[in-house]
């Protein structure tokens, strides 16, 4: 299924190429009703989307060497639904940030192989990465990696929290 979406510019300037950086803004209307997409010179600096926006997590493959000789937690979200395990993870997060323990292992479980034969069919495993680039998420979490054999295989994360300041 296609959806097609009509919309109308409005350029409020005259000249576009002495204006790089504008901001766009879409609005988009009730079904019969026109949209419209206003081109505007007041778009924030770089230093302003960064003092307002976490800092997205980062996917981290040299984060397991973290765990070969410090301490850290573990988390078993098996048996939860997908909602169940987003909750219990936030808080589990929360509370460990609020801690400052810093290394955790979120146990996810590879799921059932399913009948067409692909592996990770896990509900939770295939949520886990979106989950991290959510703003309550990227607040708490530096960054993440599949585990090592010895740490649960590819049906368990590592993650490591920010440092609360």
């Amino acid at each position: 299924m296609s959806h097609k979406i009509k919309l109308s510019i409005k350029d409020t300037t005259k000249n576009l190429e002495e204006l790089p950086n504008q901001k766009i803004s879409i609005t988009l209307n009730k079904k019969n009703q026109k949209n419209s997409i206003a081109l505007r010179n007041d778009a924030p600096t770089k230093s302003t989307y960064a003092s307002t926006l976490p800092k997205a997590v980062s996917y981290d493959q040299q984060l397991f060497k973290q765990f070969r000789n410090s301490t850290y937690s573990k988390i078993d979200l098996h048996g939860h639904t997908v909602d169940e395990a987003h909750q219990v993870l936030t808080q589990y997060v929360k509370k460990n940030f609020n801690q400052k323990k810093l290394l955790h292992i979120v146990i996810t479980g590879l799921g059932n192989k399913s009948s067409d034969g692909e592996f990770f069919t896990g509900k939770i495993r295939k949520k886990f990465p979106l989950w991290l680039e959510t703003e309550i998420f990227q607040k708490y979490i530096k960054s993440y990696s599949p585990c090592k054999i010895q740490h649960g295989g590819l049906g368990a994360f590592y993650i490591k929290l920010n440092i609360k300041e």
